[in-house]
């Protein structure tokens, strides 16, 4: 029987080791049965199994060392740790025979696919070869290397779901996630206490809402193909031609278009009709193209990614969904820097929805997840000393009115503001979640911007689309802060900083495939390049 080496993601974030799953730890087995009395009872399976899995461990404090020839896995960090708790007693392995855990272990790793995980991750057919042999039969050193295994797989596949594959601090400098803690040793032993194997691991896995329905896409992408459309010329309304009937094809293949009753009368599949130009326009939608109902490059793009792409694409964005506390709070800020949307939640129902102005690919909008405290009306702009070095001291440097025009004021130390008014950079309204990368939500002047489909242009700040909304929303707690005061206040240009009376989180994330409230699957272009490292990490086959 024989696990294999499996590479494991977070390798860099916690010093994983190899255990050598050899026979090479029967001989001290042996030399101890040899010299046990005659006159004392043979020691039982468990006993015996108990004495190798205590050999098969590294030593305390001692780096791990690889055991003699045999069979290898890589094991998770939290393996010796499970069985020094029980006294290296077996977990799976009974003196009369295998608990029925096992089994019920392996069919939730064979249902691992559902959350876009390999099974072969976590051992699936060597431990299906060894529970066969198991039930048949089997030496004592082969049934600690199927407990070991077992084990492992479980744990594997707990720390999988729990925290996510991938630890996104070490492929993304500009991140700072608090990845679920879990006690996965613990989730273990209480399974095995009460029977739950299976529905502890699914336990483990987000119960958001956005999660499930992201599952859900990815159970209908597994069974989807759809033929490319051929390139070529834009095609249009009343254009009538081979490349039309394959964008039917397409768009019927993927749910965007109903395929016609086939008791109705043939129609003319290369016509591009009114109905294929509604169906057009909702799938240009769902990519966050502009939906002008034609098929230019950019669309033409996004219909010729292919189907396990896009199933890839959903399989890293559950990742992401996994980083997440698995208590977002009862009310929340959730802010999609990809999809360049914001949503107020409560009760897992959003009740404010607006667009944003991201960073730009080179100052990208960080992901973390911070305390909304305060706003602050009428805000100064303390221009940041890498735009002041890079911007704004060569304006005024070239153009002696440049302060004077943008409202500028040189503080001592030669710092620069920008004095609360109608051009100032973050417009009327600041909104504070303090965090290490200084960014936060504000409003802006330059409005224009929110009508573009992609909308990448601040310094990593995120602009809002409707300020007052979210101030008046966030406010509502004090009734001394009407949506009148906050207007009176605004008008009269004086800097006001106000605390925030029920203070909420903010999650910044990135998803370039989720689920709307709809129920349309939404894919998004990987504008800051973050799912190519993410499928690199996770295997991109």
């Amino acid at each position: 029987m024989h696990f294999p080496l499996l590479p494991d993601s977070r390798a860099a974030a916690s010093a994983l080791w190899l255990l050598g799953l050899a026979c090479a730890v029967a001989a001290p087995l042996r030399a101890w049965q040899t010299t046990t009395p005659q006159h004392l009872p043979s020691p039982s399976l468990t006993q015996q199994l108990q004495a190798i899995l205590r050999a098969r461990m590294p030593v305390s404090g001692k780096p791990p060392e690889l055991h003699a020839a045999g069979s290898l896995f890589r094991a998770t960090p939290d393996l010796p740790c499970f069985y020094d708790r029980r006294g290296f007693a077996p977990a799976w392995v009974g003196d009369a025979s295998l608990r029925r855990d096992a089994d019920e272990l392996l069919a939730a790793i064979a249902e691992a696919p559902s959350d876009g995980l390999n099974p072969e991750d976590y051992h699936l057919a060597g431990l299906r070869q060894g529970l066969d042999q198991a039930k048949s039969q089997a030496s004592p050193a082969d049934l600690a290397e199927l407990d070991l295994g077992l084990t492992d797989a479980f744990l594997r596949l707990a720390a999988d779901l729990a925290h996510g594959r991938v630890n996104p601090e070490l492929i993304y400098s500009d991140c700072a996630i608090d990845v679920p803690e879990v006690d996965l040793p613990g989730v273990l032993e209480s399974a095995l206490a009460a029977g739950t194997v299976r529905r502890s691991l699914a336990d483990l896995a987000p119960a958001h809402p956005g999660y499930r329905a992201l599952k859900q896409a990815l159970a209908l992408y597994r069974t989807k193909d759809w033929p490319p459309v051929p390139a070529g010329a834009p095609l249009r309304t009343g254009d009538k031609n081979e490349r039309v009937a394959a964008l039917r094809a397409r768009l019927e293949a993927s749910g965007d278009l109903v395929p016609p009753d086939p008791a109705a009368p043939p129609g003319e599949r290369d016509l591009f009709d009114a109905p294929l130009q509604a169906a057009l326009r909702g799938f240009q939608g769902r990519q966050g193209l502009e939906d002008d109902g034609a098929v230019g490059p950019a669309t033409l793009e996004a219909l010729n990614v292919a189907a396990a792409d896009r199933m890839r694409q959903i399989e890293i964005n559950l990742d992401r969904w996994r980083w997440l506390p698995r208590d977002l709070g009862e009310r929340y800020v959730m802010v999609n820097v990809a999809g360049f949307a914001l949503q107020v939640v409560e009760a897992d129902k959003p009740i404010l929805s607006m667009r944003i102005v991201a960073g730009k690919p080179s100052t990208r909008t960080p992901m973390f997840t911070g305390t909304m405290t305060h706003i602050v009306l009428n805000p100064y702009w303390n221009v940041p000393p890498v735009i002041l070095k890079n911007e704004i001291e060569p304006k005024m440097k070239s153009d002696p009115g440049y302060a004077a025009r943008e409202n500028l004021e040189v503080l001592p130390g030669g710092k620069v503001r920008q004095k609360p008014g109608p051009n100032n950079a973050l417009g009327k309204i600041k909104f504070l979640f303090p965090n290490r990368f200084n960014v936060y939500l504000h409003d802006t002047p330059a409005q224009a911007l929110f009508s573009r489909s992609v909308r990448t242009f601040s310094h990593g700040c995120i602009r809002v689309e409707k300020p007052l909304d979210l101030a008046e929303y966030l406010l509502r707690d004090d009734p001394a802060w009407t949506r009148e005061k906050i207007g009176s206040v605004l008008g009269d240009g004086r800097e006001r900083w106000i605390v925030v009376p029920r203070p909420l989180p903010v999650h910044l994330v990135y998803w370039t495939a989720w689920v709307d409230d709809a129920g349309a699957l939404q894919f998004r272009k990987d504008v800051y390049g973050r799912d190519r490292p993410l499928l690199e990490m996770l295997g991109s086959d």
